[in-house]
């Protein structure tokens, strides 16, 4: 066996394509099967089910062949906007309409099948359900009279029961009782002994009757009432309605023009449909059907419909009919001229656009299409007309983007190299700085300079805005604070404080006089002594820097307004001594404002939290691991506002 299977295997090889394969290992194992079958007749449902399976791969095999190589007949063939107009017409237009029709006559023929048998032997039913409320009260009756009472009650209930039941058989099979009552014009006999229980639609011969048989609780008992249903009584149960049995003599004759209603109209045409109904048969008590022609006119089939309607609902219902009948033919008419007027018109515009298309292709801007009427297609035109003249524009916008793009390149690397490269070394303090713009630029700055031995200048901002303009304004007022340290490095350590508000004013008196009224910043200048480990600073309006000592956090104070904005404002300064293991923090609003999705921000709790969480760690980490924890919250991709940190540790 395993020798055969790796010869299957290796013909299988060869066979391309999964499909392929599986229909040919299906057909080889229905033909070992059914090949099998002499020796081995147990593996006959087995065989079947493998012809089975194979003639389910074959047929996929076989619809994908013929997808394959119709394919490229209908790429070719919709290729032109006309042919695929043409097809869109077929299947919105076409195929609806004739569908719609179909079920117009699907519901013409349900209304004259099975709605008119079920409307005509329903009455039969009615009738039969009539004889059986009847035959239950004689039988409960009987039940209860003594069994010598038995026989002239029920002939005198046959009595009285044929003014309501003309022609009506009585059959009686109770304890002390078996009598039959038939009129005297009586010529069916006895039917089978073995009719069910119930109300029942007899036949025997051509002749119907409307029956109800009922049986004793123990069996042994039979009560059946039978009335034939007359000509009389069927033409007037169902006025205009002739029903004629085929059975085994042949078809009835044909009726004559007296035995139908009168035409209403000139399609009001005579109409024959066959319809089935069930039977018991009289003689044998089985179930039988027979076929019956129902010959009519639709006139005669809507007023047996409408029976409970007036004359002047029918006559709107018939109007509102042809109304409809009328509208569908307009519709139609109307709908094949729009259509190939819309075709024409479509096809030409698309044309037109195309061969505009490959004339802009070679590079030809200067060619227009003709605007023909005033409508989508026209304005579709025009404005191709407008985008070929718009094109050089585009070309040219284009090239300033890339020029404006390489500009901001370079403004990005100047910001860089405004940044500290790296920070001092000073003894007992370690400090680092860090900024992620939002854009390419950025208005947040900071910086830390060693103005001289053993003295260190801070500086920590946020300009208002963002984008190019705040840069500007960050570049102006960085180099305002550096232009000032001299005023510190000329300082002894008991004049720092004048120095340092000096500075901070001239800044602001700088920026007043250089930038616009509406631009202004924030600022926080220190500086760091370290012979005595103080910190004397300035805050011009930021955010109060976070100083953790020992296990607690409180915030720095705010001395003064943002810088810009009056260029006489005076700002104060204040001095804190840094002890071992202090840890200060500055931060920018880009790190408390970031909102999530449910638009809370950060905020500072948060961020209290996050650097507590985090304090032992060096600086960089600290302020890497705050940042991703502040994009983690918003769960953007792209930054919301600049985020600038500056982190200073004293061992």
């Amino acid at each position: 066996p395993r020798l055969e299977w790796g010869a299957v295997r290796v013909v299988l090889r060869y066979i391309p394509g999964r499909l392929d394969r599986s229909l040919a290992l299906a057909a080889s194992l229905a033909a070992v099967l059914w090949a099998a079958l002499p020796i081995a007749p147990s593996l006959a449902g087995l065989a079947w089910l493998a012809l089975l399976a194979a003639s389910g791969i074959g047929a996929v095999w076989a619809a994908r062949r013929v997808a394959s190589l119709v394919k490229p007949l209908v790429r070719k063939l919709l290729w032109r906007v006309r042919n695929r107009m043409v097809a869109v017409f077929f299947f919105v237009g076409v195929l609806p309409i004739s569908l719609g029709a179909l079920i117009v006559v699907w519901g013409l023929l349900l209304l004259l099948g099975p709605v008119t048998a079920h409307t005509v032997f329903s009455k039969f039913q009615h009738q039969s359900v009539s004889v059986g409320a009847a035959s239950k009260s004689l039988l409960w009756q009987l039940q209860s009279l003594p069994e010598g009472d038995r026989l002239a009650f029920a002939r005198s209930f046959h009595e009285r029961a044929l003014q309501a039941f003309p022609g009506m058989l009585l059959e009686v099979r109770l304890a002390g009782l078996a009598a039959s009552f038939t009129p005297d014009e009586w010529q069916f006999g006895t039917p089978a002994p073995n009719l069910p229980a119930g109300e029942l639609l007899l036949r025997k011969g051509d002749q119907v009757f409307v029956a109800a048989c009922l049986l004793e609780p123990s069996g042994r008992g039979r009560m059946l009432a039978a009335v034939p249903v007359r000509e009389d009584a069927l033409a007037s149960a169902l006025p205009g309605l002739l029903i004629r049995s085929l059975g085994p003599e042949g078809p009835a004759p044909r009726p004559t023009p007296a035995d139908l209603p009168a035409a209403r109209g000139p399609f009001d045409w005579v109409i024959r449909w066959p319809i089935q109904a069930s039977f018991t048969d009289w003689d044998s008590g089985e179930a039988v059907a027979d076929t019956y022609i129902l010959i009519t006119r639709p006139s005669a089939v809507w007023n047996e419909l409408l029976t409970q309607e007036t004359d002047l609902t029918k006559g709107l219902l018939g109007a509102l009919g042809l109304a409809l009948i009328g509208a569908f033919l307009l519709n139609l008419l109307l709908s094949l001229f729009v259509a190939a007027s819309i075709t024409r018109t479509m096809t030409r515009a698309v044309n037109e656009l195309y061969e505009g298309t490959r004339r802009v292709n070679r590079g030809d801007f200067s060619h227009r299409i003709p605007i023909k009427g005033s409508n989508q297609i026209s304005s579709l035109s025009d404005s191709f007309n407008s985008m070929t003249a718009s094109v050089e524009g585009l070309i040219e916008e284009s090239k300033q983007r890339q020029q404006l793009e390489a500009e901001l390149e370079i403004a990005r690397e100047v910001q860089a190299q405004l940044f500290p490269a790296q920070a001092p070394v000073t003894e007992g303090l370690e400090i680092l700085g860090v900024c992620r713009p939002a854009r390419s630029v950025s208005g947040d700055f900071f910086d830390y300079v060693r103005v001289r031995e053993g003295l260190l200048a801070i500086s920590f901002g946020d300009v208002s805005g963002k984008g190019i303009s705040a840069a500007l304004v960050m570049a102006s007022l960085h180099s305002a604070v550096r232009a000032h340290l001299s005023l510190l490095a000329a300082a002894d350590p008991g004049g720092f404080e004048v120095a340092t508000g000096q500075i901070v004013r001239k800044a602001n008196v700088h920026l007043c006089e250089s930038t616009a009224s509406n631009k202004f910043s924030t600022l926080f200048f220190g500086a760091y002594d370290p012979a005595d480990g103080t910190l004397v600073y300035a805050n011009a309006g930021h955010l109060p820097p976070l100083l953790l000592r020992s296990g607690r956090m409180r915030q720095l104070e705010i001395t003064g307004i943002v810088v810009g904005a009056f260029p006489n404002a005076v700002f104060g300064t204040s001095r804190i001594a840094l002890e071992a293991g202090d840890l200060l923090v500055l931060y920018t609003d880009g790190l408390t404002e970031p909102e999530d999705r449910a638009e809370q921000e950060f905020g500072e709790a948060r961020l209290r939290k996050a650097i507590l969480g985090r304090a032992g760690q060096r600086p960089g980490a600290l302020i890497k691991a705050v940042m991703d924890e502040v994009v983690e919250f918003t769960g953007a991709k792209t930054l919301q506002d600049d985020m600038t940190m500056l982190v200073v540790r004293k061992s």
